[in-house]
């Protein structure tokens, strides 16, 4: 039997080729997680958490960690529909001018977040007191690592995941179901809320909107980048929960947990939901200038 071209030679239906995708990755999580495990076991893992804080290398192993996995499943799924790797998302012109004008969407839509509860008394931002030449290290580190974030986890979920689903339910309702477990998956971090998981579920339509009207992953890389760059480093909020070591600004909630994000951060606000309303209402406005 030839198994390149197979799933298209046996014409499987798309539920299945999704699945197959799935039980790929989550067979090479395992392997990796498991290696990592016996690599922190005999190297020791100070340094990955400091004071409570998440460090860009803890990070960082966690993105490879998924990364690594999505990259294997997307190039047997390649193989078994005898289609080029990039065929799902990671092709097109003008990647580089894409994945810099996501990151600087994301930037300002979480700037934005962030100056809203400022302005409402919902939070107060202090200098994170690192220093300038401490300053540019961590800032290297932590844009590294959030660029990292965005690649993995939008050709995790958006990626060959979308493009099969998107097959056979049309890409609406396959965005709203990645969108879906990108929001229950997210749940499972320990500082998630109610609301906090709303707004990733959100947040995966309106990464799902930019890959409809580029035809790529590369802007959703970029947004995706440059909201957990301002959270994680600029802006020194909380992420889920979880809070960065070597911040620009240090960021506290004061309030109502529901308006301030409390502990969860800026996604567990309802004034993320409209910034993610406005973040779309403009991706979509701007579509002429996205061109595929």
């Amino acid at each position: 039997m030839r198994l390149r071209g197979w799933l298209n030679a046996a014409r499987v239906k798309a539920g299945w080729r999704a699945a197959i995708f799935v039980a790929l990755g989550v067979v090479q999580l395992g392997v990796v997680m498991a290696l990592l495990a016996i690599a922190i076991r005999h190297t020791g893992d100070s340094g990955l958490i400091v004071g409570g804080r998440y460090t860009p290398l803890f990070i960082g192993l966690n993105e490879l960690a998924l990364l690594l996995p999505a990259l294997g499943a997307t190039g047997a799924m390649a193989f078994l529909e005898d289609v080029p790797f990039t065929a799902y998302g990671l092709g097109g012109a003008g990647r580089g001018r894409l994945v810099a004008l996501g990151l600087a969407c994301g930037v300002a839509a979480l700037g934005l977040l962030a100056l809203a509860l400022l302005a409402s008394g919902h939070g107060v931002a202090v200098s994170g007191g690192i220093g300038w030449v401490a300053g540019i290290g961590y800032g290297a580190a932590w844009l590294a690592v959030s660029l990292l974030t965005g690649v993995a986890e939008e050709l995790a979920f958006r990626g060959y995941l979308l493009t099969a689903l998107a097959r056979g339910t049309g890409f609406w309702p396959a965005a709203g179901l990645t969108s879906l477990l990108f929001c229950v998956l997210h749940g499972l971090n320990a500082g998630e809320s109610a609301i906090g998981m709303a707004d990733i579920f959100g947040a995966g339509l309106v990464l799902a909107l930019g890959i409809r009207l580029t035809g790529s992953l590369w802007w959703s890389i970029g947004f995706h980048g440059g909201w957990d760059y301002a959270e994680n480093y600029l802006f020194g909020t909380h992420d889920s929960g979880a809070s960065c070591l070597g911040t620009l600004l240090d960021f506290t909630p004061r309030g109502a947990a529901y308006l301030s994000g409390g502990a969860t951060g800026p996604e567990g606000s309802l004034f993320s939901l409209g910034v993610l309303a406005l973040a779309g209402a403009g991706l979509w406005f701007s579509r002429g200038r996205l061109a595929r």
